[in-house]
Parts: C-alpha cells; sequence; structure tokens
C-alpha cells in the first residue's frame, strides 16, 4: 500500500521535469530564476532612484515604499521557485 507521502511526491516530481523542460530552450530553470532575480534587482532599482529624483513628498514615499514592496513579493517568489525546483 503506497504512503500519502509517495502520492504527493510524484506530483511534485513530473511537475519539476515538466519546468525544467520548458525552461531548457533558455538555459534550464537555474539560469531562468536567476535572470528573473536580476530583473526585479534592476526594477526594484529603478524605482529607487525614481524616488530619490523627486523631491515632491507622497511621491517619493510612495515609490520608495513601492520599491520595497517589489524587492520583497519578487524574494517571496524566488524563495518558493528554488525551494520547489531544488527539492
Amino acid at each position: 500500500m503506497p504512503l500519502i507521502k509517495d502520492k504527493l511526491e510524484r506530483p511534485a516530481d513530473v511537475t519539476r521535469v515538466v519546468l525544467e523542460g520548458l525552461c531548457a530552450p533558455w538555459g534550464g530553470s537555474r539560469i531562468c530564476t536567476d535572470a528573473y532575480e536580476r530583473s526585479i534587482e534592476v526594477a526594484a532599482d529603478l524605482q529607487l532612484a525614481v524616488a530619490k529624483a523627486v523631491s515632491l513628498e507622497p511621491f517619493h514615499s510612495l515609490t520608495a515604499t513601492w520599491a520595497g514592496m517589489t524587492r520583497d513579493v519578487g524574494a517571496t517568489q524566488l524563495s518558493a521557485a528554488r525551494w520547489y525546483l531544488d527539492a
């Protein structure tokens, strides 16, 4: 009789194989997640540069906050993707 753990691991393994196959034309899942991480860094840096360039206070604070949220949400997504793909 198969264990519940075996039933849960098989779909995850199949999903990893499918995702690796989909990312293969661009170098695999590792390169794709690294590129996504870099794009998040660039977007957050751009938002911070805009916040520093604008002296209008509500816009400055909102843009800086948005940059922090972009960085945090991106880090959470990357952490989950790397955990799932590297498991």
